[in-house]
C-alpha cells in the first residue's frame, strides 16, 4: 500500500451516486498541470466502464470536461479542454493487475506536450494538443465521474469502480521525472504550485464512497 499516512477512498462499485467532488477547484487559468494518483482497480480483467478517475469542468469547457483522465476507454485515456470524441488521446497504457499503481499525466501549452508516468516512469508522450490552450477556472472537479455538464452529466458507462484511490493532487506546472519518481517511491508529495490537494476531498464523498483511514 502505497502512502500509508494517507487516508484512502474505497468505491465499491460502478454507480453514478458514487463520487468525491470540491467546486471552485481551481483559482486562476492554467498554461500546464500535473496530476497525480495512486489507484488500486478490484477487477481490472473485465472492467465494464471507462474507470474514470479524474474530471475538472467548468463553464467555459466544451461539454463540461477540462481536463479528463480516465482508465479503461480501453487503456487510459486523456483529454483537455474538448469534448472527449474529438481530441481525446488513448494511450497504449492500461493496467492490468489488482496491485496499486502511481499514474501522472503532464501538460503545457507551448507546444501542447503531454505526458503519461506509471509507477514513476515515463511510458508514453507526445506534442500538439491543445497548443496555446488555458484551462479555465472556477469549475468544479469530480473523482470517479466523468462531467458531461458542470458538477453533474454523470453516466454510469463512465463511473470509476470497484477500486480505491489516494493522494489525487494537481499542480499547475509540469512535474519533473524526478519529482514523480519521489512521489511513486516513496509519496513524497511536492507542495510547491499545488492547486488543489488530497485532504480538501475527504468532506466531498457522496453514495457508497467509503473513506478509510491510514
Amino acid at each position: 500500500m502505497p502512502c500509508v499516512k494517507a487516508y484512502r477512498m474505497t468505491f465499491p462499485r460502478i454507480s453514478t451516486s458514487d463520487y468525491a467532488m470540491k467546486a471552485n477547484a481551481i483559482g486562476s487559468s492554467l498554461s500546464a498541470f500535473t496530476v497525480c494518483f495512486f489507484v488500486k482497480l478490484k477487477d481490472p480483467d473485465t472492467p465494464s466502464s471507462a474507470l474514470t478517475v479524474y474530471s475538472y469542468a467548468a463553464s467555459a469547457s466544451p461539454s463540461g470536461n477540462g481536463i479528463y483522465v480516465c482508465l479503461s476507454s480501453p487503456n487510459i485515456a486523456i483529454n483537455i479542454g474538448t469534448p472527449k470524441q474529438i481530441d481525446e488521446i488513448k494511450t497504449n497504457s492500461k493496467i492490468e493487475d489488482d496491485q496499486w499503481h502511481h499514474v501522472c499525466v503532464t501538460w503545457e501549452n507551448s507546444k501542447g506536450e503531454w505526458q503519461l508516468y506509471m509507477d514513476g516512469q515515463l511510458k508514453e508522450n507526445g506534442t500538439g494538443m491543445m497548443k496555446d490552450h488555458h484551462n479555465p477556472s472556477g469549475g468544479t472537479v469530480v473523482f470517479g465521474q466523468d462531467q458531461d455538464s458542470v458538477g453533474g452529466g454523470f453516466e454510469t458507462g463512465d463511473a470509476f469502480g470497484p477500486g480505491e484511490l489516494t493522494e489525487v493532487n494537481l499542480w499547475g506546472k509540469v512535474l519533473s521525472a524526478s519529482d514523480i519518481s519521489a512521489q511513486h517511491a516513496n509519496c513524497t508529495i511536492t507542495q510547491a504550485s499545488l492547486v488543489h490537494w488530497w485532504d480538501q476531498f475527504k468532506g466531498g464523498v457522496h453514495g457508497e464512497v467509503q473513506v478509510e483511514e491510514p
